[in-house]
């Protein structure tokens, strides 16, 4: 091991310098609890004039070598430090170690940095073999290194003359810089201004032609960073204090968010290009914030031959790259909530010449055709700048890919083929020197900036990227555990493959895109949506999203749930160009029953055009349609309608296309994954041949209940009908009734059903009345008034009605000597009805009526007289209930129109019963009644301009047992129950007891 013998990399982010000061000698002093400066100036003739440096940290590991001893012990408890603290001398170069090498920084506020780098001129004993590097195991706690510290200056007297000096530190490097291995944990609310991590040391390969297969080093550059609760901010390598704003200038810790600036970086591993080993860097932040970017910088390693070379690996003249190490690394983990705000950036470090005279002109580079673009250059042996991406080459002579290139690869021109493979596509895998992979867990956060360019992007658990004014390019991109990736306002991604796993994709309605690759908001070969994740393109322009192959598939849980994957085009009018597939099948007794899932509102249009590949040769010419055998759609799908309301007539709605598949080779099925609210009916995909249209389905729960109305209230009051028939039926049989007063409570159940609306309904209400028995005009006559009050429960599915209802009678009875009897009555009612349902997305409706009614009643019938206490009444009646249109509209803007309702009932029956008298004050009365009903209703209502049929009419049967029992001779009770069924309104039960108290 030993450190470079090559010129090291010269670069604003990899700098390592000497300053022209000394170090003073002596024992390391424990500074916490103080305030330290590392520098000094003596007004002393006992020292040299100039800057003394008392910043090493050490162990005292040699008593007779006061270089090795250090100037602050290595443990910073509650202190404050103003300037550089180095871990130069930290370690004791021993490979039988005597100190850890160690630094702790605790409860402490540096306002400067720390560097692994020496600061003075007489820096020794780190050239040769035999020293040995141990690890650095450097802890942060609760402390600030704020990297603020950019001039030591001293303006004062030497020997009594004017004296002034200056070192600037400003560009040493950010908060925490170091050259070697290093395992950094950081927490407890510690806030740390950038951390640079190079690559200082190696442990050397051995070209050796007598053996094989040479001698590798198996060792790797590693460093381990661990954030825990705190803070990492970017870094400054410029003089901050050059400008300012109202007088306040910059901190290190401020972000630009324009551009490449170095002074953005808050994390750069920068791997040496001279190094025969692998640097391999994990970053893991828990419940934490990076504040600015990532800079990861690799290069194939020393002696690495891309394009190959006959090497000394072997003992033949085979090319071979020589590619002996593992590749650089950076696995940068955001956990349990951690926040990045900043881009990722992969590059690689370049030579690009000489400028000499320091004109601008690189006096060693060209541009041969005047491009403006440098074709060649000399290398001077220095390092002084960096490219995009890190060095990768895609001449896999001995080596495996290990990642894929956006810009994909071409080929090698053939003396063999006239065909010019040099200009054309061949793929896209490489092998990297180095891979940078970014991975989000447990609810974390990355909010991108400028451009970045990593290999791998896993976003798990809850976790969110959001790409808005920059742009993020991936090799793969994955999402899982109800995750998320917004793109936003000018925001671009783009990735080779991307998974959606039970999580999200959103395309904003506000993002730019052109038509070009480049410039689309997502671009990706192949996206693969499963387990309800969701792709959803908003309502951006048909090129937002550029992908190959679409893939919406399936799987079915150990609960035969079938979790899909889906495509949401929103509102848009969107035009797929792209190849929809999926292996999944409708038949659910297959392995692989299942579909995908397009959604869309009831105004979204779906045109899928394939990508407009198809197989037709195997040579080169056609390298990206490699295997592309399929139709414009294929597989298994269900169609989902997302949208609801209650505007819109029927012509709106249905039959309108939702999906056009332009290739009659299609294979691919559709079916309804719902029905939704659509104006007063619910509609639901249905295929037609290539195309998928709008079936309009049943009504809506609202739109039924509104609907059910008239019909509801019609109920309530022929229930009121029948409790004042029973007061005037119960009147001519039993003990003499002379009127009175009288109360009783009423109840039913009912069914409607007419085809078209539907409801049950529950009843429940009190009716009172006043009569007297008047003679006159050869009959007996009872004259009287009543009112009733009720209240009704209308339901079906999620659709409701509460009804209230007061109503005014009027009526009366008439009997003749020769048991002849007509009874009559005229009422006026009122009802208020509350609706409330949900729409088919959830959302609440309600609405208010009110209306009016006019009614009447007449009976005709006959007492046939069985002895002196049974009887057998046939009879027949009429009534007729004739409610006022209202005009109203539900809270989702569905309309009712002048909804006037009439409605009459004819009635051909029997009673018959039997008085059993007890005394003469007493007697029981049991009836039993059989009738015939029909219902006239024929009625239709104007709903968002359609006529819909809500009548409710048809045949009916009643059978009704009841009995009166008068306890004195003014005093009695009563209670029957009947049943109606039959017609579109069936009569389950209906009941009424009361009670009367006769004059």
């Amino acid at each position: 091991m030993h450190t470079w013998k090559k010129k090291l990399v010269v670069s604003q982010l990899a700098l390592a310098c000497t300053l022209a000061i000394t170090s003073q000698a002596n024992a390391s002093t424990d500074i916490s609890g103080t305030t330290y400066t590392t520098f000094n100036h003596y007004n002393d003739a006992s020292y040299s004039d100039g800057v003394y440096y008392d910043g090493y940290v050490g162990w005292n590991n040699y008593d007779t070598d006061s270089i090795y001893n250090g100037d602050i012990y290595p443990v910073i408890n509650n202190s404050t430090v103003n300037g550089v603290i180095s871990t130069y001398y930290l370690d004791d170069g021993l490979s039988t170690n005597s100190n850890t090498n160690s630094l702790t920084i605790k409860n402490s506020t540096i306002h400067g940095m720390v560097t692994s780098e020496c600061m003075t001129t007489d820096c020794t004993n780190r050239s040769g073999t035999d020293y040995y590097y141990d690890r650095l195991a450097m802890s942060v706690i609760n402390s600030t290194i704020d990297d603020n510290y950019e001039h030591y200056t001293y303006n004062g007297s030497y020997n009594d003359a004017v004296d002034s000096h200056v070192v600037d530190v400003y560009n040493l490097g950010t908060a925490i810089t170091l050259d070697q291995e290093v395992d950094l944990p950081i927490s407890n609310n510690s806030h740390v201004a950038g951390i640079t991590l190079t690559q200082g040391y190696e442990w050397e390969d051995t070209d050796d032609n007598t053996v094989s297969t040479g001698v590798n080093s198996s060792e790797v550059f590693n460093n381990t960073i661990t954030v825990t609760d705190s803070t990492v901010t970017s870094g400054s390598w410029s003089d901050e204090g050059t400008s300012g704003w109202f007088g306040n200038t910059s901190n290190a810790s401020d972000y630009n968010g324009n551009g490449w600036n170095a002074n953005d970086v808050a994390l750069a591993v920068i791997a040496n290009p001279n190094a025969d080993n692998a640097m391999q860097t994990t970053a893991t932040f828990n419940n934490s914030t990076l504040m600015g970017d990532v800079l990861f910088s690799s290069n194939f390693d020393e002696n690495f031959f891309p394009n190959g070379a006959d090497t000394y690996r072997d003992t033949d003249a085979d090319l071979d790259t020589n590619g002996w190490d593992g590749t650089d690394r950076l696995d940068l983990t955001l956990n349990n909530g951690s926040k990045w705000v900043g881009a990722a950036m992969s590059v690689h470090q370049v030579d690009i010449g000489t400028d000499a005279n320091n004109d601008g002109v690189f006096e060693n580079t060209v541009d041969t055709n005047g491009d403006g673009i440098l074709d060649a250059t000399s290398p001077d042996g220095v390092y002084d700048s960096y490219a995009a991406g890190t060095e990768a080459t895609a001449t896999l002579i001995d080596i495996a890919a290990n990642s894929l290139w956006p810009d994909s690869t071409y080929g090698i021109d053939s003396d063999n083929s006239a065909y010019g493979e040099d200009g054309h596509v061949v793929g896209n895998s490489v092998y990297q020197s180095g891979l940078f992979n970014v991975t989000l867990n447990g609810a974390s956060q990355w909010d991108t900036t400028k451009t970045s360019l990593i290999d791998t992007l896993s976003i798990n658990s809850g976790s969110v990227v959001n790409v808005g004014d920059s742009t993020l390019i991936s090799d793969t991109l994955s999402l899982t555990g109800a995750s998320a990736l917004n793109i936003n306002e000018d925001g671009h991604v783009a990735t080779d493959t991307l998974s959606i796993d039970n999580s999200t994709v959103t395309i904003a309605d506000d993002v730019s895109a052109g038509w070009d690759v480049s410039s689309a908001a997502l671009y990706a070969n192949t996206i693969n949506v499963t387990n309800n994740g969701v792709l959803d393109v908003g309502n951006s322009t048909g090129n937002a999203l550029q992908v190959d192959t679409l893939n919406l598939t399936s799987y079915t849980d150990a609960y035969n749930n079938v979790n899909a994957g889906v495509f949401d085009i929103n509102s848009t009018n969107y035009v797929l160009n792209a190849d929809l597939t999926n292996d999944r099948t409708n038949d659910t007794t297959q392995s692989n029953y299942g579909y995908g899932v397009i959604a869309m509102n009831s105004d979204g249009h779906l045109t899928i055009n394939g990508n407009g590949d198809s197989d037709t040769s195997g040579d080169q010419s056609e390298v990206d349609n490699d295997g592309d055998h399929v139709a414009a759609a294929t597989g298994n799908y269900k169609v989902r309608i997302d949208n609801a309301t209650g505007a819109g007539s029927v012509a709106d709605y249905k039959g309108n296309e939702l999906i056009y598949v332009n290739d009659t080779n299609s294979t691919a099925t559709f079916s309804a994954a719902n029905k939704a609210d659509l104006g007063a009916y619910t509609y639901q995909a249905q295929q037609v041949g290539n195309t998928v249209v709008m079936q309009q389905m049943e009504l809506t729960d609202y739109a039924n209940m509104a609907l059910s109305i008239p019909s509801a209230n019609t109920n309530i009051w022929n229930l009121q009908q029948d409790t004042v028939g029973t007061r005037l039926t119960n009147a001519r049989h039993g003990l003499a009734d002379n009127g009175g007063a009288w109360v009783s409570y009423f109840g039913g159940s009912f069914n409607g059903d007419n085809g078209t609306i539907n409801y049950d309904q529950d009843v429940n209400g009190i009716m009172v009345g006043l009569d007297t028995k008047v003679d006159g005009n050869n009959a007996q006559w009872i004259v009287g008034a009543a009112a009733g009050f009720a209240k009704g429960d209308v339901s079906d599915n999620s659709g409701q009605v509460d009804q209230d209802s007061q109503t005014a009678y009027i009526y009366s009875s008439a009997r003749f000597a020769s048991n002849l009897f007509i009874d009559g009555s005229l009422n006026y009612s009122h009802f208020n009805n509350d609706l409330s349902a949900n729409m088919s997305n959830g959302q609440y409706v309600d609405g208010s009526s009110a209306s009016d009614a006019w009614g009447f009643g007449l009976k005709l019938g006959y007492d046939l007289k069985l002895g002196d206490a049974g009887y057998v009444t046939p009879y027949g009646s009429v009534s007729g209930l004739f409610q006022s249109g209202d005009d109203y509209k539900l809270s989702n803007d569905m309309k009712v129109d002048g909804q006037s309702y009439d409605s009459m009932r004819y009635e051909l029956g029997v009673d018959a019963g039997y008085t059993f008298a007890y005394s003469d004050d007493q007697a029981l009365t049991p009836y039993f009644k059989l009738a015939y009903v029909y219902d006239d209703a024929g009625n239709d209502a104007n709903v968002n301009g359609d006529s819909i049929d809500n009548g409710t009419e048809g045949s009916a049967v009643r059978v009704g047992l009841g009995t009166q029992f008068s306890f004195t001779k003014n005093f009695s009770a009563y209670t029957d129950a009947s049943y109606l069924g039959g017609g579109d309104v069936d009569q389950d039960w209906s009941a009424n007891a009361g009670v009367k108290y006769t004059w």
